[in-house]
């Protein structure tokens, strides 16, 4: 399969999933309302954001949307380019289609009431992480298996071959 179907496979599997469990938490959980899964550790909290990561720029006004909305486009002509010209392994392209998914999922549940749909919920007691969501958790896992691609491409540079 060519890099750039890679990464537009990845990236529909992402909308997708990310959608679909928005609209189920949306459904059956109360706002706020922690529903524990692994006893105190890792529960589903459903919770709205209206920054950008972790509640940054909270209440920014359209600024943080457009500013996102830019970066992405961005972000979507620089992988379609790079792709294309072969700068970028192969095994590149899945994992920025991770990382593309989850920024427009997510830039995608703002647009109708600035707001991002969280609901991911890990901590002991009340040293919590930030309440996140499968977009969220997509990007993260997308960088990471970038970063991997990244060495393993490096040493295999280096070692000749």
């Amino acid at each position: 399969m060519k890099p750039i179907y890679r990464a537009l496979v990845s990236l529909l599997i992402v909308l997708s999933l990310d959608w679909m469990t928005k609209t189920w938490v949306e459904q059956v959980l109360i706002p706020f309302q922690p529903m524990p899964l692994a006893g105190q550790f890792f529960r589903l909290t459903l919770g709205y954001n209206t920054g950008v990561a972790f509640g940054l720029f909270a209440n920014g006004g359209v600024g943080p949307l457009v500013l996102t909305g830019i970066i992405i486009v961005g972000m979507v002509i620089w992988l379609v380019s790079t792709l294309r010209s072969g700068e970028l392994p192969p095994t590149a392209a899945a994992p920025i289609g991770l990382i593309l998914g989850g920024a427009i999922a997510n830039f995608a549940d703002r647009l109708p009431d600035g707001r991002v749909t969280d609901f991911l919920d890990a901590g002991f007691g009340t040293t919590r992480f930030p309440t996140f969501n499968a977009a969220d958790t997509f990007i993260v896992l997308g960088v990471a298996l970038l970063l991997l691609v990244s060495l393993t491409d490096k040493q295999s540079e280096g070692s000749g071959g």
